[in-house]
């Protein structure tokens, strides 16, 4: 069997591509808070990070539920969000489940804001312009 340099090289790079190296992996960070509307805890809801495209940054869409007002990104089947510019989009429930709405009545619209999110806390408190003429969407949660 006649082995050439090149046969060997293409091999070892099919190797490497196949294990993974070569990827840098990209570092995340772990931001958790509050969220609160008209003075309380936001009983149940989601908080969602987009990364902001208008502004450069790309990444996964990260959810993450909010519960009792409490948000955690590095609990879930996906901790962790890419730090940078970020859309941050929260949806807010009462918490009293009933038919198609298993986290509840929607008890504000959903809000979104834009924020360089590098990690930490963050307590976010849900504009009371938020709760006016409110939309109601079901959610595709399981109940």
């Amino acid at each position: 069997m006649i082995r050439t340099t090149a046969g060997c090289a293409c091999l070892a790079a099919l190797a490497l591509a196949a294990a993974g190296c070569g990827e840098a992996k990209r570092p995340t960070a772990n931001v958790a808070g509050t969220v609160t509307f008209r003075g309380k805890p936001v009983p149940a809801g989601f908080i969602n990070f987009l990364p902001d495209v208008t502004a450069g940054h790309s990444g996964e869409v990260k959810g993450f539920p909010i519960v009792d007002g409490r948000y955690d990104t590095a609990k879930g089947s996906s901790p962790g969000i890419y730090p940078g510019a970020m859309v941050i989009r929260i949806s807010g429930f009462d918490g009293k489940a009933v038919s198609q709405w298993p986290k509840g009545k929607q008890i504000f619209n959903e809000y979104e804001f834009r924020e360089a999110v590098q990690g930490g806390t963050k307590d976010i408190v849900v504009p009371e312009s938020a709760g006016q003429n409110v939309k109601v969407v079901p959610t595709a949660d399981p109940e």
